[in-house]
């Protein structure tokens, strides 16, 4: 019996049709099957498969991207199937012609199929779909690549990331046109629809699942669908119970939200660190940790939140190991050090550890890698105590380590001093490293060449088999010579002389006339176009050959030859052609299906009438029945058939023929049983549709501006297809004042000057198409450039003059105008006065103040948008008093060298001059110095030695003299002596001798100390009497004073003297006896406790008796305590106690312990005394608390220094300490020592890392108390990048840097910015506190030059500063003569005023914020600071000055609390005044 492909057409017409359910059922092409991995849609081309073979599947299929612009995409996959499939890859949109961009790999040896797509962009932003066929059915398999790209266009490509969420990307796979084909014989329609009919319901049985089972498939769509598509989805899949669907669906998303996709795989993972593979939350970070790794740990890992995949990563383990690993070394001090390894593959460069730090090259570490990148060497410079320890090497996940052990030096006469640097090297692993370099290189280079040799070898053999498959001949034929088996989807002839003619099909003709068919189905459009030029004309020479079918065919169909192999003669008769049917076309007049033409073109086609039955013709009426004849199926059995009827001449039927009705044909249906059928209309030919005009691009929303011209433009795919503008649904014309123009395919609506008529909503229509867009015609604020230009130039006024601002405009009404100065919203005042009209707007300001200097700015708002524009006014004065105080850079006999800072306010005008008086002091009169250039210092030369001297100094500039600075008296050449000596100390004392000692002055007045001068005095004297000669110093520091009388007491002091004089005195000694030294004190009497606690205990006892030669009087005592378990005895006091009671601390909570007294005097120690008894301490309860009364919670450590915080409590019984960083126990790096009465943090060595806020707990049975410090380390900033200047608006500078590279890690850094201009010689701060790198410097004047300086700051201090190109050119200018008015003796009293009074402040919290304002009066006012009405004098949380006039308060670190309002009063005998202001923290 012979085998048929799978019957997957539908019926002719006249077999009767089957259900609608069955025609969706039956558009399938081929049998569905579900694949392992989920996401693959396999379809089985035939029913059942030969043994041993199967479909295409795939192990791993290719995962979705999201991938930076720019960067390298990787599609892998692995499939299987026998035969091997052929692996192609295709897009839904675009081609992939451009073989640089993408590159099909096969690796041989792993299976792997791979598609690399080089330098991502977003043209490569598409559905890539990997295809896998062979014979017996294809595979097909999707993955989208989501392409962000470079700068700020998150929102587009979040946008299709959410698109890919939902479903929506447009996914046109390229499905093959497979038409399995067969020859129908003459069966009933009936009977025919009844055999489809079982066979579709065969199908349902092997799709039927049991109740409350629910479709794989349905969980893979509906989790990433929306939710609003969840009833469309339920009806298709036939689910019902909606809640337990939403149940279980929650269920699955909580799995998936707790694994990490490797390879397409899921992978579990916790958020603890002793897994597998781990992730956690650090900020707004997400880190996924895998440990122990290996090689199977490869591979593509991928991110997804919430069913959208946000990053994919190629993860690969180098294959490297060590050949020579990492040797301990020993070297001495100074010396250097050598670690030398060597790898088994080329390594750029490894990963250099010590004492778990990672090495840099520098000063200290020198890293080096040979040329073959194989030997990698780590030399230590300067070894030292402290670079001993474990180093370590890494390279990919191998990892060796060894000891570095630095030997001391054990010359004992080096010991404190600096040793010299030694030349020599240790280290090393004694092997010729070079050697087995180049022997690794040898055996790399070999494997390589022998991988290169078998994969040619590989591909050798696959070109032998598979010409030797092209060459074979086919199987032979045991049958008649004379029958032809002939192929469908053609129609030849088979005639005697061995010849074939071949039309339009693909049949191949061989020897004695028999053909060789193939299916469609299993065909290439390559091998389609080609077999016409392939086809051969053969002769008859052997008459031998046979042609066999990859189909099944008719047992009835029959050939015609005249060759005969065993003797059988041949009848004549047609090769019927089979009959192509399309499974996913309806049968009937006007259905449309899609067919791919010759040349390999997708096209739409038309059916004119029905599909007609294939007739067998018999023209010559011979009869072949009863004869039989060998055949090979398609499973390669040899099988025996019984021709039912005679050999027919193949029929060549003409397309555009209409004959054939009526004729008639036999063939066998499927049980075997001949039958005839008749045609029942002509063959007709296949139309092709055009689907007609479609829109490439339609119209899109615009924003136009008044009078600004307008374009609307959309593009079609017909390019001679005319089309309609509208407008509102009114139809436009060329009379509209509208211009409408067509290039091609392209149409265009141009509109020159927009009015407010033509906003509204635009159509275009073509051959029945249309699209839409909205015009939107805004007036927003808008100004004339001019007017502008000239409004934005800065206006300079005189103090107490009037300017006037006006600038005209345009723009839709209501307009709402708003004028700022400095930030702030102007109102109309006694010096203010504005003036608004539908065209301009002006501001005049009168009675200028120089606190008036400051920004304009003029803000218009409509409802179509906002305008604003920016002048400046500048307001000259004369310019404040310089500022103090007044620093000495030298003062000698022969010069005083001063130096003070310029005025805080110039008044507008660049310092030109200092005027200087000298008075000296005990004089009346001032000596006039004169004008010196604007530098403020100045060196007087002509000062006598010793005299003092006071300064008075003005500034002067082109508006005048500002007020006086006076110094202090300076004093010229001043002496500096030594400081006083420390209180000399007896060391013994006898009848006629006193033994003294003291030590040096810890001033010795920048000079050598020459010796010492001793006095003493007898107790009850007030004369002191010199112990050595005045002339003759002493040179040591001690003394034997002899010149004593027995009995007497007495005391000493001593002088130091240098080649200034003498110091002044030393504080006296102790009074001492001069007599022969006594006998030791008894023993204390009464000794006892007088009160205990669990920390300490008091004690009190009398004094012993004395014994005349036996036992002396007591001068001191010792206390000394002994825990139970000890047999030490510990001392209490230093030094002895002169009371007799005495409190033991320190002791441990109910410890038992032994307490014992001592009596001392100059003879010795006495006996000790101890208790009867042993002391239990017995604390009280105590909560804890903390001892400090001014505890730091902020600190600033520089990075590599120690991190030290100690804290001491008071808590009983004893408390547990813990700490924490940040909510979070420390890391093993940070050391904690407890005592029982306080806590110690230490970090050795602290990094960037180690900032936060650490929290010590401090808890007991009582209750527990915390406290937090703020610990940030960092280190001076680098300084920023290049300077750039930028000249936006005239008068103004734009200054422009690069960031710092510290500016990514340190968030309390900002930048500085100082100004040097040519007539000046100093630099003045122009900005502090940038958090910006730009900055726009003013009151550029012309003519000068302009120089910049750029400097990073934080908590640690300033960077270098980066200096900008000179800006401008300078000007000379003619010497300026200043002639001095003649100044009248006058009263110099004045009442308290405020020069400049406080302003309004806002403050960051933590961070630091300064209050001044400047005063003037005569007599000096009294100075009184507030806050909400309380003074702040006294407070020592403020720092308040008054320096010449300038009153500050300065809060080192503002806190919320410090919020308020703060005023100062200044009042004197003449009068009285106050400033307010306000301070506002910002969190």
């Amino acid at each position: 019996m012979w085998k048929k492909s799978k019957v997957t057409d539908q019926t002719a017409t006249g077999q009767g049709g089957p259900s609608e359910a069955e025609q969706e059922e039956e558009k399938k092409a081929g049998i569905k099957k579900r694949s392992k991995v989920p996401g693959v849609m396999i379809t089985q081309f035939i029913e059942v498969l030969p043994e041993g073979k199967s479909t295409p599947d795939f192990l791993r299929k290719p995962i979705a991207l999201t991938i930076q612009e720019g960067k390298l995409a990787i599609f892998k996959a692995n499939v299987c199937g026998d035969p091997k499939p052929e692996v192609t890859w295709g897009r839904a949109k675009g081609d992939m012609s451009d073989t640089e961009t993408f590159q099909k790999k096969y690796d041989e040896a792993t299976g792997e199929y791979t598609l690399e797509i080089h330098r991502v962009s977003g043209e490569e932003a598409d559905t890539y779909k990997c295809y896998a066929i062979n014979e017996y059915g294809k595979a097909i398999c999707t993955a989208a690549l989501n392409v962000i790209e470079v700068g700020f266009k998150k929102k587009k490509a979040m946008e299709q990331l959410e698109d890919i969420g939902r479903g929506r990307v447009n996914q046109n796979f390229i499905r093959p046109c497979v038409r399995p084909s067969f020859v129908l014989g003459s069966v009933d329609p009936a009977e025919f629809r009844k055999l489809l009919r079982k066979r579709k319901g065969v199908d349902k049985e092997e799709a039927v699942k049991e109740p409350g089972e629910i479709d794989e498939r349905f969980w893979e769509i509906i989790m990433s669908a929306d939710r609003k598509d969840y009833e469309r989805i339920c009806a298709e899949f036939g689910v019902k119970d909606f809640r337990v669907m939403l149940k279980k669906l929650s269920e699955k998303k909580k799995e998936r939200q707790e694994e990490q996709a490797k390879d397409g795989v899921m992978i579990p993972y916790s958020d603890e660190e002793e897994m597998k593979h781990s992730l956690k939350t650090v900020g707004k970070k997400l880190i996924f940790s895998v440990r122990d790794l290996k090689a199977e740990d490869a591979g593509l890992y991928q991110v997804d939140v919430e069913e959208v995949n946000l990053f994919s990563t190629d993860f690969k383990i180098p294959t490297v190991d060590f050949i020579v690993k990492i040797q301990e070394v020993k070297a001495k001090e100074r010396e250097d050090a050598m670690f030398e390894c060597v790898l088994s593959q080329p390594w750029p460069r490894i990963k250099w550890m010590g004492k778990n730090a990672t090495l840099e090259e520098g000063e200290k570490y020198t890293i080096t890698v040979s040329e073959d990148k194989l030997i990698h060497r780590l030399l230590i410079k300067d070894c030292s105590q402290l670079d001993k320890g474990i180093y370590s090497a890494a390279a990919g996940i191998k990892t060796c380590s060894a000891w570095l052990i630095v030997e001391a030096d054990s010359d004992p006469a080096s010991h404190g001093k600096k040793k010299t640097r030694k030349t020599t090297q240790a280290g090393g692993t004694g092997l010729d490293l070079g050697k087995l370099a180049q022997e690794q290189q040898e055996k790399l280079a070999k494997e390589r060449q022998e991988q290169i040799d078998a994969a040619n070898k590989a591909r050798a053999e696959e070109e032998r088999l598979a010409r030797e498959a092209l060459l074979a001949p086919p199987p032979p034929d045991t049958g008649d010579g004379d029958s032809g088996e002939g192929g469908d989807s053609g129609e030849g002839k088979d005639t005697g002389d061995g010849k074939n003619k071949s039309k339009s099909g693909s049949n191949k003709s061989n020897d004695g006339g028999k053909s060789v068919g193939k299916s469609v189905g299993e065909m290439k459009d390559s091998e389609k176009e080609g077999d016409d030029k392939k086809n051969k004309k053969s002769t008859d020479d052997s008459d031998k050959g046979k042609g066999t079918s990859n189909y099944d065919i008719d047992p009835n169909a029959n050939g015609e030859g005249d060759g005969d192999s065993k003797g059988r003669k041949g009848h004549p008769g047609p090769l019927i052609p089979d009959t192509i049917i399309d499974p996913n076309v309806k049968s009937g007049t006007g259905e449309t299906e899609e067919y791919i033409d010759a040349a390999g073109m997708h096209s739409v086609r038309t059916r004119q009438g029905p599909l007609l039955k294939d007739t067998v013709i018999d023209p010559n009426g011979q009869s072949g029945t009863g004869e039989t004849e060998e055949y090979t199926d398609a499973s390669g059995k040899h099988s025996e058939r019984t021709r039912q009827g005679p050999l027919l001449k193949d029929t060549v039927i003409d397309p555009n023929a209409q004959s054939g009705t009526g004729e008639t044909e036999q063939y066998t249906d499927v049980s075997g049983k001949c039958s005839e059928r008749t045609r029942q209309g002509p063959l007709l030919k296949d139309t092709v549709i055009d689907p007609g005009v479609q829109f490439v691009s339609g119209l899109s929303n615009i924003h136009a501006l008044i009078g600004q011209p307008a374009e609307l433009m959309c593009k079609l795919s017909n390019d001679n297809c005319e089309g309609t503008w509208y407008r509102n649904s009114k139809k436009l014309t060329a009379d509209d004042g509208h211009i409408m123009s067509r290039d091609g395919a392209n149409h265009k609506l141009v509109i020159n000057r927009c009015q407010e008529e033509d906003s509204g909503k635009y159509r275009f229509e073509a051959d029945g198409r249309k699209t839409e867009a909205m015009l939107n015609v805004e007036d927003p604020p808008r100004f004339d450039p001019d007017d502008l230009s000239a409004f934005s130039q800065p206006v300079i006024v005189k103090v107490g003059n009037s300017t006037t601002f006006k600038l005209p405009f345009v723009g839709r009404e209501p307009m709402k105008i708003q004028w700022y100065r400095k930030g702030e919203e102007l109102l109309d005042d006694n010096t203010t006065k504005i003036e608004k009209s539908f065209t301009q707007s002006r501001l005049l300001l009168s009675k200028c103040q120089r606190k008036d200097t400051g920004e304009i700015k003029i803000k218009l708002k409509n409802e179509h948008g906002t305008m604003e524009a920016i002048s400046r006014l500048i307001v000259l004065d004369k310019p404040t008093a310089p500022q103090g105080p007044v620093e000495v850079l030298e003062s000698t006999a022969s010069c005083i060298h001063i130096k003070w800072r310029a005025p805080k306010d110039d008044g507008g005008c660049p310092v030109i001059n200092y005027n200087l008086e000298r008075q000296q002091v005990g004089r009346n009169t001032w000596k006039k110095l004169g004008d010196i250039p604007g530098v403020p210092e100045y060196k007087d030369n002509d000062v006598e030695h010793g005299r003092k001297y006071c300064y008075r100094i003005r500034v002067v500039t082109e508006e005048g003299v500002s007020e006086m600075m006076e110094t202090d008296d300076l004093t010229a050449g001043t002496l500096a002596f030594p400081s006083s000596p420390a209180p000399p100390k007896v060391a013994s004392a006898f009848n006629n001798c006193i033994n003294l000692t003291w030590s040096t002055p810890t001033d010795t007045g920048e000079s050598r100390i020459l010796g010492y001068n001793l006095e003493k005095r007898k107790k009850g004297s007030n004369l002191w009497s010199p112990v050595n000669p005045t002339d003759e110093p002493i040179q040591e520091k001690k003394r034997a004073v002899t010149d004593v009388v027995a009995g007497n007491e007495y005391e000493f002091r001593v002088y130091a003297i240098n080649v200034s004089g003498l110091s002044e005195p030393s504080s006296p000694s102790e009074f001492i006896f001069a007599k022969d030294p006594k006998n030791p004190p008894g023993k204390v009497e009464d000794l006892k406790v007088a009160d205990t606690s669990y920390t300490a205990l008091s004690l009190s006892w009398n004094k012993p008796t004395e014994e005349v030669g036996v036992q002396d009087e007591a001068k001191g005592y010792f206390i000394e305590v002994r825990q139970a378990e000890c047999i030490d005895w510990t001392r209490c006091n230093v030094t002895p106690i002169i009371l007799t009671t005495f409190t033991v601390k320190s002791l441990k909570a109910m410890a038992m312990y032994w307490i014992r007294v001592i009596a001392i005097n100059d003879g010795g120690e006495g006996v000790p005394q101890d208790l009867d008894n042993y002391i239990l301490a017995m604390p009280p309860p105590v909560r804890p608390c903390f001892t400090d009364n001014k505890m730091k919670s902020f600190m600033v450590v520089r990075a590599g220094n120690s991190v030290r915080i100690l804290l001491n409590f008071e808590a009983s019984p004893w408390p547990e300490v813990t700490w924490l960083k940040d909510d979070v126990p420390l890391l093993k790096r940070v050391n904690i020592s407890n005592s029982e009465s306080s806590s110690q943090l230490l970090i050795t060595s602290s990094e960037r890392s180690d900032s936060g806020i650490y929290t010590i707990v401090v808890k007991n049975l009582v209750g527990q108390e915390s406290f937090s410090v703020e610990v940030r380390v960092t280190d001076d900033p680098k300084p920023p990048g290049p300077v750039e200047l930028e000249e936006n608006v005239p008068g103004t500078v734009t200054v422009i840097w690069e960031p710092s590279p510290d500016e990514k890690r340190d968030d309390h850094l900002h930048y500085s910015v100082s100004k040097r201009d040519s007539t000046k010689g100093s630099w003045s701060t122009v900005a502090d506190r940038l958090f910006n790198n730009k900055f726009t410097a003013c009151n550029i004047m012309p003519g000068r030059e302009y120089h910049f300086r750029v400097y990073a700051k934080n908590d640690m201090g300033m960077s270098a500063p980066s200096e900008s190109p000179t800006w401008g050119s300078e000007r000379r200018k003619d010497t300026f003569v200043v002639n001095m008015p003649a100044y009248k003796t006058c009263d110099l009293r004045t009442a308290p005023a405020f020069l400049v009074p406080l302003r309004q402040h806002t403050a960051p919290k933590g961070y630091e914020c300064y209050m001044s304002c400047a005063i003037k009066g005569n007599p000096k006012p009294r100075v009184t600071w507030y806050r909400n009405n309380i003074s702040l004098n006294t407070n020592t949380n403020y720092l308040i000055t008054n320096i010449c006039g300038v009153c500050s308060l300065l809060i080192l670190r503002v806190t919320p609390k410090d919020w308020g309002e703060y005023n100062i009063q200044i009042e004197s005998a003449l009068g009285r005044a106050e400033s307010s202001t306000k301070l506002t923290v910002r969190e």
